[in-house]
């Protein structure tokens, strides 16, 4: 049951993400853009979901639009209605992770990860949208 809510709630998510992001910058253009900037903060996938969760405004004043690092455990490796590729990292139980989106020339690298695997990834924060999501992830 809790599983089924959990895709059901990442469908919405990504449908959102996509309302949202319809005609913005590929995660190639914004991968280009953050490549030479260190991350503004590391923070594991469930604290900035808690923070997220906590207070929405507060969590949109510290993260939205700043460059991440982030590390947690990968909960799934897909691609989203667009054809995007993504990773998301666990970020609370039943409703919400960290969606990853990466550009297209990540497919080797993407290819080869595993649901379970810890990893740590860069990404620019874009909010939350039932998921909090990153745009133009690599993996460090």
């Amino acid at each position: 049951m809790h599983k089924k809510l959990r895709h059901i709630a990442s469908l919405i998510a990504v449908v959102g993400f996509l309302t949202i992001a319809y005609g913005s910058d590929d995660e190639k253009t914004t991968e280009i853009a953050i490549s030479s900037e260190t991350p503004s903060l590391k923070v594991s996938a469930i604290k900035l979901y808690a923070d997220y969760e906590a207070n929405g405004v507060a969590a949109d004043e510290k993260y939205k639009d700043k460059v991440l690092q982030v590390t947690g455990k990968i909960t799934a490796i897909d691609r989203d209605i667009m054809d995007k590729i993504y990773v998301t990292l666990k970020g609370n139980q039943y409703f919400g992770d960290v969606q990853c989106f990466f550009a297209e020339d990540h497919i080797q690298t993407a290819m080869k990860l595993s649901k379970g695997q810890k990893i740590t990834v860069k990404g620019q924060c874009n909010g939350k949208m039932m998921n909090v999501l990153l745009k133009g992830c690599i993996i460090e």
